[in-house]
């Protein structure tokens, strides 16, 4: 329900239409011992998350403390998101393709690409994927393109989120480029790409890294082999706004830290960044900027490449959705935080990150690797096994298990922290502690 503010001027119009001489005369039928006789006990002023997480405490029981990220991060979604992304005019114009019903809709994708041209360092983006792994795939699809000489190997961190890896290994079963993974360094947890033969990685189809990596470790750009061709990755978008832009020839990723709830795994919406020279061969659709038969500005679909567009078999992408709806969401936040808004909450995340990372070592949980992190970091439990289920029992989830994609990786956790956890860092810290105390 919307509020709407009595001005002084509107209250005494509607008093002297009713007769009433004062607010208090409207109320003398009021009974006292009823009646409040002291000012309301408001706190605040409170930031919204802060009345949002208050009001979650006075409902019951306390909600889920989740720690896990690995690819979706729960960051809070202000209120202008939800009501800005609801409205009717971005329900029904849903389709791009009529320019002159949607050009809301198409002015959206036209910003999408230039917030993400932005954040990637990348000269050209994209009106959005579907989500980040099968953007990944669509890159390595795209670099076969553009070296149509090269061997048809893609080279692989072993910090690569292990979705990702499986779909990509899905789509290339059926084009013929094989799959290699390089290994991570064990004490830095970054990638080993000196391990591999220099001439294998420049002659290869590609190259793929993702900073920070699964592992939560932020990737040395300067390490990445100079001669290769560089496909960056990134599932955890706010780190673009602190961390330099990736040296690389294509970039995608997940943009779901953007504005977009966790919602059980989905749906999210994937970006991808690349140079001019190859916007050609780019899959999914490119919003350009013109004008119309009246000199007025306006927006139209400038370049579509997939297989609706009838070019069949030399279409450069056979997915059929842009997650468009997801988007606009993240577009709708970017454009309320804008630049510096995002630099300071990436910021925050990493102050908290840190906070943590201190807590759980002085208790006897060290983190796996020393390479720098952003918001998340591997933990061993190896001396309080029995840690995470007594978590789990008073709901609050201690990260993500590895060995549930790495099986030598008993006892290892994913933790990751967002501004969700900021507030209340120190309480969570000492829950942990408490059971890790007497256990």
């Amino acid at each position: 329900m919307r509020y709407s503010a009595n001005t002084p001027t509107s209250l005494r119009a509607m008093l002297d239409r009713i007769g009433a001489k004062s607010v208090e005369d409207l109320l003398a039928t009021i009974p006292a011992d009823v009646r409040l006789d002291r000012e309301l006990e408001i706190a605040g002023p409170m930031p919204e998350a802060d009345l949002r997480g208050r009001l979650e405490e006075l409902k019951g029981p306390r909600p889920r403390i989740s720690l896990v990220g690995g690819g979706l991060y729960d960051h809070y979604v202000p209120a202008p998101v939800d009501a800005l992304a609801g409205r009717s005019e971005w329900v029904t114009s849903y389709t791009p393709y009529q320019p002159e019903l949607a050009q809301g809709t198409l002015v959206m994708y036209y910003e999408f690409q230039t917030y993400v041209a932005q954040l990637t360092g990348q000269e050209i983006a994209n009106a959005g994927m579907y989500d980040g792994s099968t953007a990944l795939s669509e890159a390595v699809l795209m670099a076969a393109r553009v070296r149509t000489k090269a061997d048809p190997v893609v080279y692989v961190s072993a910090g690569l989120h292990p979705e990702y890896l499986a779909v990509l290994r899905t789509y290339m079963r059926f084009v013929g480029i094989e799959v290699a993974t390089v290994a991570l360094e064990p004490e830095s947890g970054r990638t080993a790409w000196n391990s591999v033969d220099a001439a294998s990685l420049a002659k290869a189809q590609a190259i793929v890294v993702q900073s920070p990596n699964f592992f939560g470790v932020i990737e040395d750009a300067a390490a990445l082999p100079a001669d290769a061709f560089k496909i960056g990755v990134c599932t955890e978008a706010l780190s673009m706004a602190m961390l330099a832009p990736l040296p690389v020839e294509i970039m995608v990723g997940e943009i779901q830290s953007f504005g977009i709830p966790i919602q059980l795994g989905g749906p999210t919406a994937g970006f991808f960044a690349t140079r001019k020279d190859w916007v050609r061969k780019m899959p999914g659709r490119l919003v350009g900027r013109s004008q119309d038969v009246d000199g007025k500005e306006a927006f139209c679909i400038t370049l579509a490449t997939r297989e609706q567009f009838i070019r069949r078999e030399k279409a450069t992408s056979n997915i059929c959705t842009s997650s468009g709806l997801m988007c606009l969401r993240a577009t709708i936040y970017m454009s309320l935080l804008g630049g510096r808004g995002l630099e300071r909450l990436a910021e925050k995340n990493a102050r908290t990150a840190r906070f943590f990372a201190r807590g759980f070592e002085e208790m006897g949980l060290p983190l796996v690797h020393r390479g720098p992190y952003f918001n998340e970091f591997v933990i061993d439990c190896s001396a309080k096994p029995g840690l995470h289920d007594a978590l789990q029992r008073q709901d609050l989830i201690l990260g993500l298990p590895l060995d549930r994609f790495h099986p030598e990786r008993k006892n290892q956790y994913l933790v990751a922290f967002t501004e969700r956890h900021h507030g209340r860092a120190e309480a969570i810290l000492q829950e942990v502690k408490n059971l890790v105390q007497h256990s």
